[in-house]
């Protein structure tokens, strides 16, 4: 079935209007499975069959239920739709559910369909021609506008032929599937076979489902594994999008999926309670406020919600707004995915439309910086979107594979953008593959004015240092980053931006401020050091007119320059640190090891600033202690 087309025909109309009679006659069978359907002569539940349109060419069909009590049952089966079968009885014409089905379809996207004008054997030609005029005018302006209208007797069997001959001029004309963006079913029935355990149904409307899949249910959060897979009846390797699909599921209870569950891959959605949305109102009847509940319908799923309006006091008749829902279980769902609001009572179809943003955040009302933002999310195309998406989110340096759950497409697609967007410098990247780190241009270049402005306090609080440490910067601007990518990034946002000294930054215009006191004191620390020179020095050890934080300050810049070094309790100069340390390695490799009195009498020092050098340098991982003695380390 790959290289065909699969196609999903609906119907939709008043109850009593003869759609599941109008199936029988296209398909030899009754979608009316349930005894209650068959006793009292409606349909309640969504029915599902499939004909052959042509040898090469089996269509599946979805007979949705007529009667308002069942809206939210013809809901569930919209999702997956490719064309419509509008079924209008000849002898009462438009009636109060017509209308509303049609509202809905016209709402959730659906772009193709026909007019079945049925039991055209009750009524004389007269009639039929003023039925047909009342059908165009309720047409217009909506997607059926130029359908054609099929007059049919499904007793009679009359127009069956034409209606199939219209389906399949539609059908040629339909577009390919989406075989490569990740699979999506919502289930809309769930029931066990014994010997088998759970099986569930629903229409594939994206990617490709195979035997052994491991999937999610959601939002039960169970993991599965595909057992077998079923296409009209027939058990099958591979599920194509387009496709009605009967899926036994390993290991799980019925319970675990019931109707409106969503399957999908792990790892390929993200859930969220807050949804931007492009909302169609239909006739309304009365104006709705902000905050006012709702039933959304999404797919087979139903969810409560409050509308935020986010530009407007009230919403109005026919008109199209941007509205923030606020869920009351989260959900998972992608951009563009279509849905219908009702009110929360009486159960009103108010309006629907389809998703911005998926993963929206808390916004204010009439915000212009918000719906300025939601409205360049509306009209981008996707890879506008997905640098969008990393622009909000770059301040928790994700990694590229942390954005496949919140774009919902193929990884290699997004993937693919990515790299167009780096080649257009509109992302920077470090490191490879899924686990780069992924940053917009905007933001990067927002950070590194905030590095600058901070060095530059710094710089005015510290005036004679020579610089802020490079560890100093990670851990306040960006500590979460790990490993090679966190040193890669820092070398990036460092490079021609700021003068480096080994491990300090400064910025480029910056000279350390030291006047004609600060270079005597530097001398006089100087001679302090040498007068004993293996000994560690703290503030306390020299004859200092100057406060502990002046002192201070000059030491680091001593170290700054590598003049000084610090040990744990003090100082010393660096080079009769490396004096000492070059004494007793010479001194080890003569004698094979040296205690702690072996090396006080070497360098002459006392046992205090001995004991703390030798423990130092095992630290430095130069020495190592072995009982009371050091050795070098190989």
């Amino acid at each position: 079935m790959k290289n065909k087309k699969n196609i999903i025909v609906g119907t939709a109309g008043h109850i009593d209007h003869g759609k599941t009679t109008l199936i029988r006659a296209l398909t030899g069978r009754n979608t009316d499975r349930l005894k209650e359907e068959q006793n009292r002569g409606i349909s309640i539940e969504l029915g599902f069959t499939h004909f052959d349109l042509t040898d090469e060419l089996r269509v599946g069909i979805i007979d949705v239920p007529g009667h308002e009590k069942f809206i939210k049952n013809m809901l569930s089966g919209v999702c997956g739709m490719d064309m419509i079968v509008l079924v209008v009885a000849a002898d009462e014409g438009i009636m109060a559910q017509t209308k509303e089905h049609l509202d809905i379809l016209n709402l959730i996207g659906i772009k193709n369909g026909i007019i079945a004008l049925t039991k055209c054997d009750l009524v004389d030609r007269d009639w039929i021609e003023l039925v047909k005029l009342d059908i165009a005018d309720e047409m217009e302006g909506t997607f059926l506008e130029n359908a054609k209208i099929i007059e049919v007797s499904s007793t009679e069997n009359t127009g069956i032929d034409e209606l199939k001959e219209e389906i399949k001029r539609i059908v040629d004309a339909l577009p390919d599937k989406d075989l490569s963006s990740n699979p999506r079913l919502y289930v809309d029935r769930s029931f066990s076979i014994t010997g088998f355990g759970t099986v569930v149904t629903g229409t594939l409307i994206s990617g490709t489902f195979n035997l052994d899949d491991e999937i999610l249910i959601y939002p039960s959060n169970k993991i599965t594994k595909i057992r077998n897979l079923q296409v009209h009846d027939s058990n099958i390797p591979t599920a194509y999008a387009g496709q009605r699909v009967a899926i036994n599921l390993a290991n799980v209870k019925k319970e675990d999926v019931p109707k409106g569950s969503v399957l999908v891959p792990n790892n390929t959605f993200t859930e969220s309670s807050i949804i931007d949305v492009k909302l169609k109102t239909v006739n309304l009847p009365f104006e709705i406020t902000n905050r006012t509940r709702f039933h959304l319908y999404l797919g087979s799923s139903e969810v409560l919600c409050r509308a935020i309006l986010l530009e407007d006091e009230v919403l109005e008749s026919n008109k199209e707004y941007i509205v923030q829902l606020r869920l009351e279980e989260p959900i998972i769902s992608k951009r563009n995915d279509k849905f219908i609001l009702r009110l929360f009572s009486p159960l009103y179809t108010i309006g629907g439309g389809y998703i911005i943003d998926s993963n929206a955040t808390k916004k204010k009302r009439f915000n212009e910086y918000d719906i300025k933002n939601i409205k360049r999310l509306d009209g981008c195309d996707f890879k506008e979107y997905i640098y969008n998406y990393i622009n909000r989110f770059s301040d928790k340096f994700y990694l590229e594979k942390n954005y496949y759950n919140f774009l919902s497409d193929s990884n290699k697609n997004i993937s693919k953008l990515i790299d167009e967007l780096i080649e257009e410098n509109k992302i920077i990247s470090f490191g490879i593959n899924s686990d780069r780190l992924i940053l917009s241009d905007k933001f990067v270049e927002k950070l590194i004015e905030q590095i600058s402005e901070f060095i530059g306090d710094f710089h005015k609080k510290y005036p004679k240092r020579i610089g802020i440490s490079k560890e100093t910067i990670k851990s306040k601007f960006f500590d979460s980053l790990g490993g090679k990518i966190k040193n890669e990034f820092m070398n990036y946002l460092i490079s021609d931006r700021f003068f480096v000294s080994d491990e300090y930054i400064s910025l480029l215009d910056f000279k350390v401020s030291l006047d004609d006191a600060d270079f005597k004191n530097i001398e006089i620390i100087k001679n302090k050091f040498n007068s004993d020179k293996f000994s560690i020095m703290n503030f306390e050890d020299f004859n200092l007119n100057m406060s502990v934080e002046h002192f201070r300050e000059l030491i680091l810049y001593l170290i700054s320059n590598k003049g000084v070094i610090k040990l744990d309790s003090g100082y010393m100069l660096k080079e009769n640190y490396d004096s000492a340390v070059n004494m007793i390695k010479e001194f080890i490799v003569k004698k094979g090891a040296i205690s702690v009195s072996d090396a006080r009498d070497l360098l002459g020092s006392n046992r205090k600033s001995t004991m703390e050098l030798l423990e130092f340098l095992d630290k430095e991982k130069i020495t190592l202690r072995r009982e009371n003695e050091r050795i070098l380390v190989k």
